[in-house]
């Protein structure tokens, strides 16, 4: 029995060795390996570059943001001259918030229902000629059609607020996406017809755009994980997820390109370096 349990022992620490060979073995031993391809030479680009302009003709008032500024998307970022737009709003406002000429609608209103009211009992004792109380219904129809222009003139006018607030947010350009302003091409006092006021980068993303030689199409998939090294004195290496896999080879050079997106939330990395790219083939 003691001999037994000894051997019982010794399966038992067997097995544990074959376990933790098993959980530890290097990946090269495995059936699934990864295979490492050719590396490439690669460009960190931004994901997105936006020249912004304004959709209305006028004059800049004020820049609010220079050249390697960090803006988020939605903030502001130049003004243009604006008082008439200003002034619009205020008298759009003064027309939508007042309420004096519908009261007096209504009032009157009431005036001639109550007038038509007691005319109409009247008729009944016939007390009254019918004329009269025709004239009452008239002066009652009258001042109902008075009272229903004088709300829909009120609509009208939160109407026309509403337009000129819009056109007066014209005046205010806003970022469309969070990103580095790379370039101001206007300042204070200048018009900005039909051209760009500033350009804008998104480098969270960031976009890496490598060339790859035919020999690899089929073997680089979208969707897989890519090493990317970024040159000197930046360094180090990150990992980048293919997005794009051209489908049209370019004959002469026998080449595709490849585009991967590399995710960069504390922008550690600037955009337009030179890197290396390493792919890996399951």
């Amino acid at each position: 029995m003691k001999q037994s349990y000894k051997s019982y022992k010794l399966d038992i620490s067997g097995i544990l060795v074959l376990l933790t060979w098993i959980i530890f073995m290097p990946v090269s031993y495995s059936g699934d390996s990864v295979k490492t391809l050719d590396e490439l030479d690669c460009v960190i680009e931004p994901s997105e570059v936006v020249d912004i302009s304004s959709s209305i003709r006028g004059i800049m008032y004020e820049v609010e943001v220079k050249r390697g500024d960090w803006v988020e998307e939605g903030q502001g970022l130049a003004r243009l001259e604006s008082s008439v737009e200003t002034a619009t709003v205020e008298l759009a406002k003064a027309r939508a918030q007042t309420t004096k000429l519908i009261q007096a609608r209504k009032a009157r209103f009431d005036m001639a229902n109550k007038r038509f009211n007691r005319l109409n009992d009247l008729r009944k004792s016939k007390a009254i000629a019918t004329q009269d109380l025709d004239e009452a219904q008239t002066d009652m129809v009258v001042a109902q059609i008075e009272l229903e222009q004088a709300n829909e003139d009120r609509r009208i006018a939160s109407l026309e607020l509403s337009r000129a607030e819009k056109m007066l947010a014209l005046r205010t350009l806003q970022s469309p996406i969070s990103g580095v302003v790379v370039q101001v091409y206007t300042d204070a006092g200048e018009s900005v017809e039909d051209r760009p006021i500033m350009r804008i980068a998104q480098i969270d993303p960031l976009h890496v755009e490598t060339i790859a030689p035919v020999k690899l199409f089929g073997k680089i998939r979208e969707g897989a994980i890519s090493r990317v090294f970024p040159e000197e004195p930046i360094g180090g290496q990150f990992n980048a997820e293919i997005s794009m896999v051209e489908r049209i080879i370019d004959a002469p050079s026998g080449t595709f390109g490849v585009r991967m997106i590399l995710r960069n939330p504390d922008n550690i990395l600037p955009a337009g370096l030179r890197c290396k790219v390493q792919f890996y083939e399951n």
